[in-house]
């Protein structure tokens, strides 16, 4: 079992991983059973956005380990992971209005097609999700451990 002091850290390290993965996944994908591919426009590079979800995942990933000595940085990654999900939650909604997912429609090629939701949402969901709770593991280690500092000093005479 993982000591209580690095869980926080534990938890930010591969909330940090799933969100580099995640970043390197498809955002929407060709349903199997359809013909075609998905070519972005950004020649499958990652864009802007995924690099600024990197960084957020790292600092995040920073915050946690720096919250082993100073409480409040346990904010840090419980920001960072709110941003993610945020951010996965919008890419979200957005592919769902526009293309419109799991209905099928037709390509210019006169082709049908259904559109379904890749790994990337659910990568950065899982990623955020480790990021708040590394937040919240960072900030309840040190809630417990000032409780008994607190009983150790009320117990002395």
């Amino acid at each position: 079992m993982i000591e209580g002091r690095a869980l926080p850290v534990a938890l930010a390290v591969v909330g940090f991983a799933a969100v580099v993965i995640g970043i390197h996944q498809g955002l929407v994908h060709v349903a199997p059973g359809y013909e075609g591919t998905i070519v972005t426009g950004w020649g499958r590079s990652i864009n802007h956005e995924e690099r600024l979800l990197a960084g957020l995942g790292a600092v995040g990933a920073g915050g946690a380990v720096a919250s082993l000595r100073w409480r409040r940085l346990a904010a840090v990654p419980a920001a960072a992971g709110g941003v993610v999900l945020f951010y996965a939650l919008r890419a979200v909604i957005y592919t769902v209005q526009d293309p419109g997912l799991y209905t099928e429609t037709t390509t210019r090629g006169g082709n049908s097609v259904v559109f379904v939701l890749g790994a990337e949402p659910f990568l950065l969901v899982a990623g955020g999700l480790l990021l708040v709770g590394a937040g919240v593991a960072g900030r309840r280690r040190h809630a417990g451990s000032q409780k008994g500092s607190d009983d150790a000093v009320s117990a002395a005479p």
